[in-house]
């Protein structure tokens, strides 16, 4: 009897160390009231390991789930437009635009009034998206999770690392095994898997809640790959159908172009000129035009597509933030260069728009995401000049805008420039071409354009600080001439140095020629770049044009 007793207790101690073992220590919360984010909303939201930090940001109308617009710009990165201040939603694929308004059953597609596919809804001053609309043109799928109260947001062109739990394992509020407990989550169940630390995975439970769990109670972790969506429907890499050889044109006047002067007639290794014909002329969005038609007709008998220039207002720069902020001026500024280009007849458009400012970012690239679109619909090419990588400049948004255009021309010049500090080459030929190597981890090398300069800087180092000024290739020849000294090879900036001493201080200039010419078009074939783009005809030297000759087709 006694023996029998005994093993009747050890059955038990056996039993409650099992059942100990796998019992939560530490506290068990309700996860939908748990954290301050879900304080007071009937319904909440969490988007990959994030719980979303807004009042009411998930509605439920006539049976159907609404997200508020607030959480989508905080937290997704989509295409999905709202100008709030002209209440205009605008989404866009690679052939169409839609526009949609709050509470509105007709939108415009590409300018054309239809019935609205999805309505928007403003409730309480808040807008509101149907879940459809985010699935349809966003990609994100709305998951019903924990007690039909949150729901996550599931963007499905996202990679995702997908374990399986091993056995019955806590899920907690921090990476420590003595902390509140979320969810007791069952063997077998799927989690995705986002970080680790101390031990813990952090992970989002099928149910859409947070927290972390033991790092070896995941098993089978497996990378599952995003969906692409309307990829299809991109338009066709390179519509020029060859390499890019491109020469800006800076145009100061309304005219035809005297192509009888050496300035054209000597052209040989181009086949787009570009001239500078647009800019910003007011806060309403009116474009100020020197285009001429006859210009094109010169230029097309000679072989030369033309694409005009647009340029942001270089005496009134303020003009590209006011512009670009509003959807009707954006609208405004595409309307009239697809009907300049019904008048004159060009067959592209080159976007040099050289003052975005962190501030502005956003409505840059949505004013691309709206041009490009509309202009292709119109057969107009569509070409982007932005600047070489840097910190300063990386709010030009190059891997967002080389899917916005048919060519990403970087400017890979004015390495010194007017208001540097020291001086030195305009662009040095390895600035260039680790410039290139930058630029490729975000822009494809069928569509990337090697901008090069036909100028120079002569810069004059004195007591009193830094001169310089712009010189073309022939006179920089000559003024190193007229000092009477032999260019030596720089091998810094890998091109010909001369300087000359001064009674009140030093002249330096790095030189370019149709050697440095050659190494870059040298650069453009060694990374089988889409072509070039010079800055600016009339001021090389006609031996350029042999240099040129050396791209590869």
């Amino acid at each position: 009897m006694f023996k029998k007793v005994v093993m009747g207790l050890t059955l038990l101690a056996l039993v409650a160390l099992a059942v100990t073992k796998f019992m939560p220590v530490g506290d068990m919360v309700d996860p939908l009231t748990y954290f301050d984010e879900f304080q007071g909303n009937e319904y909440n939201l969490v988007y990959k390991d994030q719980r979303i930090d807004l009042k009411d940001p998930v509605k439920i109308i006539d049976g159907n789930i609404y997200i508020c617009y607030e959480a989508i710009n905080n937290y997704l990165n989509t295409s999905i437009f709202y100008d709030e201040s002209e209440q205009i939603m605008t989404l866009t694929e690679a052939k169409n635009v839609l526009r949609l308004y709050p509470n509105k059953d007709k939108g415009l597609l590409n300018g054309k009034k239809v019935e609205a596919p999805y309505i928007l809804k403003e409730i309480d001053g808040k807008l509101y998206v149907s879940a459809e609309l985010l699935k349809d043109k966003a990609g994100i799928e709305i998951i019903q999770g924990e007690e039909n109260k949150l729901f996550i947001l599931d963007d499905i062109t996202d990679n995702k690392q997908i374990g399986t739990i091993k056995r019955i394992t806590s899920l907690r509020t921090r990476p420590l095994k003595k902390t509140t407990v979320l969810k007791n989550l069952k063997k077998g169940e799927k989690v995705v898997v986002f970080s680790s630390e101390n031990g813990f995975v952090r992970v989002r439970s099928e149910q859409g809640i947070v927290g972390y769990i033991p790092e070896n109670n995941v098993i089978a972790i497996r990378n599952v790959e995003g969906t692409a969506i309307n990829s299809s429907d991109n338009w066709p890499s390179n519509p020029l159908g060859e390499k890019v050889k491109l020469v800006w044109d800076q145009v100061t006047v309304q005219t035809a172009g005297d192509w009888e002067n050496a300035k054209y007639s000597k052209i040989t290794e181009a086949n787009v000129i570009s001239p500078t014909w647009f800019q910003f002329a007011d806060a309403k969005g009116d474009l100020s035009d020197l285009g001429n038609k006859a210009y094109i007709d010169n230029a097309h008998k000679r072989g030369l597509m033309v694409w005009a220039l647009l340029s942001h207002n270089f005496t009134e720069p303020q003009l590209t933030a006011q512009v670009l902020s509003s959807t009707t001026k954006r609208q405004h500024v595409i309307n009239q260069l697809i009907e300049k280009a019904k008048t004159y007849g060009y067959d592209g458009v080159n976007i040099d728009i050289e003052n975005i400012q962190t501030e502005t970012s956003k409505v840059w690239v949505q004013f691309m995401r709206e041009l490009y679109p509309q202009l292709k619909n119109a057969g107009i090419v569509v070409t982007v000049d932005v600047y070489m990588p840097s910190d300063w400049s990386n709010h030009y948004e190059r891997g967002k805008i080389a899917n916005l255009c048919d060519y990403f021309i970087v400017m890979a010049y004015d390495q010194y420039h007017l208001g540097s500090e020291e001086a030195g080459s305009v662009a040095e030929i390895p600035w260039v071409e680790e410039g290139v190597k930058k630029n490729l981890e975000e822009v494809p090398s069928d569509k990337l354009v090697l901008g090069i300069p036909f100028y120079t800087r002569l810069w004059k180092e004195t007591a009193n600080g830094l001169e310089t000024r712009s010189y073309t290739m022939s006179a920089a020849e000559a003024k190193v001439k007229e000092w009477g000294v032999i260019p030596t090879l720089d091998s810094q900036s890998g091109q010909l140095y001369a300087e000359k001493q001064v009674e009140d201080g030093v002249y330096k200039i790095w030189l370019e020629d149709s050697n440095t010419i050659a190494d870059r078009i040298q650069i453009v074939n060694k990374y089988n770049l889409a072509g070039y783009g010079a800055w600016k005809l009339g001021l090389e030297t006609l031996d350029c044009w042999d240099s040129l000759a050396l791209l590869k087709k």
